[in-house]
């Protein structure tokens, strides 16, 4: 043989050689689990625990933990070099005669950095709201102050801006104490059941975020607070079955077309005790949102949405006569107004003129609008084919507003910022991806979260010019190559009908292209939200690729970041586009060679739950297998903010109630359907699964279905129960469509 031959031989051997250690290699990756799922630090950036930004800007608190003594501290952390020292340690504090020692949960430093209130013990009540134990701890007195309460009974604890009184409400009144000597005043004293001040019934703090009812003015001379009356709302009960006799829990609950709270706003001066009701209309069948003082202290802003939620009214109320006027509107046409600031709204108004700052659809995209108060507009400061998802400053100085929005991409969230007058618009962040932002006060500096399809999760500060200062932790990229890990990749479906579809998909990391595999829809779907991002794959969705499964994930219209008419198309007619996406993208799954179109499932919780269900139904055969957990089944039995919101009430869209409805389609249920609910849930209640089986049995069609006794929304209490849930749901996936 002569060298040459002698050579490919050799190149030959090596190249098998290659070729068996690399099929060594893939053997000995490792599959996710579902305890990589919830338990494997390695691939989860650490935050900052309990991090909170001071007024300088350039500081923040953390919380300091030794668990071995059991002691906490917290510390002052320089965000562009790291250093510490301590801004207040509980074993140096001056306790109180009769306190030997102080423990806490939970701490927010208030008025100006000067105090700090501590939750000393907390029980919760409902998804946000909780009441507990509070003590004010005065930095400068190195001086410890408990709030009086009776066992676990305070709630909304707040320093006022002079940092003279603490104000709070116990019982569903308001109270306010004198710090200096602990004096206590009760400010109001008519609540009684079903009627709060200061604070929320379920509806309003699960629909509009809200659990604070109250507002220091900023001279600290008054105090603005919502006065709710729920007692002519309907009540819901949930059954607790683990006694030996059941117990009944009592919800105010409003469904659609039903009664709602009746909400006033009142100011109150604490010198006088005198309170002042603000002129908010004749009619009460409104919603209150939000409410904020103005730069003048004798005005308050005062949101009046009207029960359609397609019309706000910005009021300016005067303290002292109580007199209103409107000075801002805003309407949809095609569907609702964002309040919320999780919804992209934001206000802010500016400390050195009459004049404030607030976000609109009204040209079709989400952009920030300059106004005076007079209600005239000064200039629309944002504008283009793209939307603003959140402002998250405004400088010192009132010339520069910092946000995040969808310039680059709809599945991407990058930070600008932009002049007040509409000029100099920049883009801070850098790197391709999805950036989440934490802002200092001053926006000086910005923590950064960030991650993309190539890039693991990264946490950096960085300041106003987008330049890196310190990195805080990030997911080291080697640590996947242990561990079956599929790439993450976007894509588009044109539908029949011309619109474009952003999706995600997910392959098994071992994925071989002359294969067929299942498919794994992985939805939520609901209006103003999102699911496709240009960022690094969930563990969640890599466990289920490991297990043999094409993950998916689709932006069906209804949802964030591609424009209000897109966004607008569900409006009265939740369910049915939802599900006409989630069709034309299985019909263009089933076209790749790769695809088992035999085998498409989906899953989903909340209203996820609800179009995995819905998909069996509507779905055109092309949905094998889903997963429901915590379905709502019919809108008609939700409650008003959300429904109605979306669908206006029963008596105005009846058509539009039956479109999207469970329980008017179960008779067309096709292939395997899961239920799993939580018999507790508060926010959906177990009636939209009870009511489902109903209609189901009478159509006689087979289904599964597991209850939680005391699950709420969440549906499992516990790790070893939530293990549990995932195991059980992906295992039934796997049963039906792994099967031959």
């Amino acid at each position: 043989m002569n060298s040459k031959g002698r050579h490919l031989l050799l190149v030959l051997a090596l190249l098998l050689l290659s070729t068996a250690f690399a099929d060594t290699a893939a053997a000995q990756k490792k599959p996710i689990t579902i305890r990589d799922v919830f338990g494997n630090r390695d691939f989860f950036a650490p935050g900052i625990a309990g991090m909170q930004w001071l007024d300088d800007g350039m500081h923040y608190s953390t919380l300091s933990v030794d668990r071995e003594a059991g002691t906490r501290r917290v510390m002052k952390v320089d965000a562009a070099t790291g250093d510490e020292s301590v801004l207040f340690d509980p074993a140096t504090f001056d306790l109180p005669d009769g306190m030997d020692e102080f423990n806490f949960q939970a701490y927010t430093v208030q008025t100006n950095n000067n105090f700090v209130v501590f939750t000393i013990s907390e029980t919760r009540i409902w998804r946000h709201s909780t009441v507990g134990t509070y003590a004010v701890y005065d930095i400068a007195d190195n001086r410890l102050i408990p709030i009086p309460s009776e066992e676990d009974d305070l709630r909304n604890v707040k320093v006022s801006p002079d940092g003279k009184y603490v104000g709070y409400v116990r019982a569903d009144d308001l109270y306010m104490m004198e710090l200096a000597t602990s004096d206590e005043r009760r400010l109001t004293d008519d609540a009684e059941p079903n009627v709060y001040n200061g604070r929320f019934g379920w509806v309003y703090e699960e629909e509009f975020s809200i659990i604070d009812g109250w507002r220091w003015s900023p001279d600290s001379r008054r105090i603005a607070f919502w006065k709710e009356d729920e007692r002519h709302v309907r009540e819901f009960t949930l059954t607790n079955w683990m006694p030996l006799y059941q117990d009944y829990v009592h919800i105010r609950y409003p469904k659609p077309g039903e009664e709602n709270p009746i909400m006033r706003i009142a100011v109150m001066d604490i010198d006088s005790g005198e309170r002042r009701w603000m002129d908010i209309g004749e009619e009460t069948d409104i919603y209150i949102p939000h409410i904020v003082w103005t730069r003048d202290p004798n005005t308050l802003c005062i949101y009046r949405l009207n029960r359609l939620q397609n019309q706000i009214e910005l009021l300016f109320a005067d303290v002292e006569s109580g007199d209103s006027r409107v000075v801002y509107t805003d309407r949809s046409e095609t569907g609702w107004v964002n309040t919320r600031d999780r919804d992209g709204h934001f206000i802010h108004f500016l400390k050195n003129s009459d004049q404030f700052l607030i976000t609109s659809e009204r040209d079709g995209w989400n952009h920030l609008y300059l106004y005076d108060y007079d209600g005239d507009l000064v200039d629309q400061v944002t504008e283009g084919e793209w939307e603003i998802i959140e402002v998250h400053g405004i400088t010192p100085d009132e010339e520069t507003v910092f946000y995040i929005s969808t310039e680059a991409s709809p599945n991407e969230r990058q930070l600008y910022s932009i002049d007040t007058d509409g000029g100099d618009r920049e883009r801070v962040t850098e790197d391709d991806g999805w950036h989440t932002i934490n802002m200092s006060p001053t926006c000086a500096m910005f923590l950064d979260s960030w991650s993309s399809t190539s890039q693991p999760t990264r946490r950096a500060f960085f300041d106003d010019d987008g330049e890196e200062l310190r990195l805080v932790s990030q997911v080291d990229p080697s640590v996947y190559d242990d561990y079956h890990w599929g790439e993450k990749e976007l894509f588009t479906v044109t539908t029949d009908d011309g619109k474009t579809i952003y999706c995600s998909m997910i392959k098994p990391a071992d994925f071989d292209a002359s294969k067929k595999y299942p498919v794994f829809f992985d939805v939520y779907g609901g209006p103003g939200t999102s699911a496709v991002s240009n960022s690094w794959p969930r563990t969640l969705q890599q466990w289920y690729a490991s297990e043999g499964f094409i993950v998916i994930q689709a932006d069906n219209r209804g949802s964030v970041g591609y424009g209000t008419a897109f966004k607008h198309e569900v409006y009265k007619q939740l369910g049915k586009w939802e599900i006409y996406d989630y069709v034309q993208v299985a019909k263009h799954l089933g076209t790749l060679p790769y695809v088992n179109s035999e085998r498409i499932g989906m899953w989903g919780w909340s209203y996820g739950g609800y179009m995995a269900a819905l998909a069996t139904m509507l779905g055109e055969g092309r949905f094998h297998t889903a997963v429901a957990i915590a379905p709502g089944t019919d809108w008609r039995l939700y409650d008003t903010i959300y429904a109605e919101r979306f669908m206006q009430r029963p008596e105005d869209n009846p058509e539009g109630y039956d479109v999207g409805s469970c329980l008017v389609h179960a008779d067309k249920m096709e292939g395997n359907l899961l239920i799993i609910h939580g018999g507790m849930d508060d926010n959906v209640h177990v009636q939209h699964t009870m009511q489902l089986i109903h209609k189901l049995e009478e159509a006689g069609k087979q289904f599964d279905m597991r209850i939680y006794p005391n699950g709420d929304h969440g549906v499992a209490g516990g790790m070893h129960s939530r293990l549990g849930l995932f195991q059980y749901y992906v295992d039934y996936m796997k049963e039906h469509l792994l099967a031959d």
